[in-house]
């Protein structure tokens, strides 16, 4: 039987907004890795996509790059080092793309800027997220079992141990933010002008694929939440002297001293790809609007189709038909393979979900499920299970953030959380970055959290051993196929 490897799930992943990603995915990162994950399928049911490549060519990806950081430690390095040298060429064509005018220029000019757009995506990409990625599970797990099991530490200990000394994109905004704060009074026309220019500096900061466009007001509110609860301030210079006295008191050798070194390497690669990559998807949007609207349709419309079929409208040679972007919201997926990315017959797609319900069928009436714990803590509290950013309001303080994963547009969610559990992830993801940052406890990684836990539940989570409970059921829980 074919087993799959479920990637990433979430309802911001429409088809024109990831096929790049996707495409490099299975094809561009070979250049860095030396392999690919190629075939992958985006599957979408009601809007929600989920990602999914082949199981053993997932593990062999990861088998090969943990064999690549052991014979060379410079590997990881020689990757950054490449990684930093693109990005200038990414920001100044960001550049290039907010000077646009967009409603002046030719259909072919907009072709046009979208293969230089396509080109330097596949040059840039990847050297960012692929060794964080493949890395997360199999250096989380050699360092545990060493750690915890040989060594012995204490689990205060082991997060210090793996807490990466540097400072995500989103601390780095709440800092520039806090500063405001402290520094003019709390609504005069000064702090107003402050708050403006930062709103105009980081208006893509949740936006990541196609998600959320942030407002003054958005700003405007956070810098009055820090009036009665100022952001967590992590003191990284002390972070690393405690992590440096640990290696010391316990004599950790230089293997497992290296594999902690490379925390710092993995989540600023994760970070910063992150970061330059939600600011080239926002300055792409008026493109993709553009395109839209001399075709006819809404921008929420035209994401349901892949770019060829786009350009080709364009160009004059077929039309698009908005009952094909509704009934795509519906039942479809994209097979990306070789760096190329096709419309799967319904057919295939339903014997592509048998295999997966049946390869990855879970026991939904267990009351237990485990994970890897990120960021320590023990936390009880309601469910709210979030399938996007959209559904962000829906979660009260102090309730249980569930979601098959968390990006940066998660982040009001998250500030509510008194805990978070995904899916999928492991000690470099999102959700583990801001929990530490924010010191709430997080446990990632569950695979089959979204399908256990259901709103109103009452759970604990206990990050510190990787386990969440269900303490008590609102409802009786899901049916297989439900």
């Amino acid at each position: 039987m074919q087993k799959y490897h479920f990637i990433h799930e979430g309802s911001t992943y429409p088809p024109l907004a990831i096929e790049d990603i996707m495409s490099c995915w299975c094809g561009d990162i070979e250049k860095t890795i030396g392999l690919n994950e190629s075939p992958c399928f985006l599957i979408f049911q009601n809007e929600i996509g989920r990602m999914y490549s082949i199981e053993k060519n997932y593990q062999k990806t990861v088998d090969l790059v943990f064999n690549k950081i052991n014979k060379d430690k410079k590997y990881i390095l020689k990757i950054k080092k490449m990684f930093e040298a693109r990005q200038k060429k990414v920001f100044d064509f960001i550049g290039r793309l907010d000077s646009v005018k967009w409603e002046k220029i030719s259909n072919g000019e907009i072709i046009k800027i979208k293969k230089q757009y396509v080109k330097l995506y596949h040059w840039f990409a990847p050297y960012g997220e692929p060794l964080p990625y493949f890395l997360k599970e199999r250096l989380g797990e050699a360092l545990a079992d060493y750690l915890l099991n040989d060594i012995k530490i204490l689990p205060g200990e082991y997060e210090i141990l793996t807490m990466p000394a540097y400072q995500s994109f989103l601390g780095r905004e709440e800092a520039y933010l806090y500063k405001i704060v402290k520094g003019y009074t709390f609504g005069s026309a000064d702090f107003l002008k402050q708050v403006k220019k930062h709103a105009r500096k980081y208006q893509w900061l949740l936006f990541d694929y196609a998600s959320l466009i942030v407002d003054e007001k958005y700003f405007f509110e956070k810098a009055r939440e820090f009036l009665k609860k100022p952001p967590v301030v992590i003191d990284y210079k002390k972070l690393k002297r405690d992590r440096q006295s640990l290696i010391k008191k316990y004599k950790i050798n230089e293997l497992y001293r290296y594999y902690i070194n490379l925390f710092d390497v993995l989540v600023y690669l994760m970070d910063k790809k992150k970061e330059i990559f939600t600011q080239l998807h926002f300055a792409a949007l008026p493109l993709f609007v553009e395109a839209g609207k001399r075709l006819g349709l809404q921008l929420d419309d035209v994401r349901w189709f892949l770019w060829d079929e786009v350009e080709s409208a364009l160009s004059g040679s077929r039309k698009l038909d908005m009952k094909i972007a509704e009934k795509r919201r519906v039942f479809s997926a994209i097979k990306f393979e070789n760096n190329k990315a096709v419309w799967m017959p319904e057919k295939m797609l339903e014997i592509l979900l048998k295999e997966i319900a049946e390869d990855q069928k879970t026991e939904l009436k267990i009351n237990e499920i485990k994970g890897t714990g990120v960021s320590r803590g023990i936390a009880k509290g309601i469910v709210c299970y979030l399938k996007s950013p959209k559904e962000n309001g829906k979660i009260k303080k102090g309730e249980i953030l569930v979601a098959g994963s968390t990006s940066p547009d998660y982040m009001s969610a998250i500030r509510r959380a008194a805990a978070i559990v995904t899916n999928s992830g492991g000690i470099t993801c999102h959700a583990a970055i801001v929990s530490r940052e924010l010191g709430i406890p997080c446990v990632v990684g569950t695979k089959t959290g979204t399908q256990v836990l259901r709103d109103g539940d009452l759970v604990e989570v206990d990050a510190t051993r990787g386990i969440v409970m269900v303490l008590e059921r609102k409802f009786p829980p899901l049916q297989k196929g439900d």
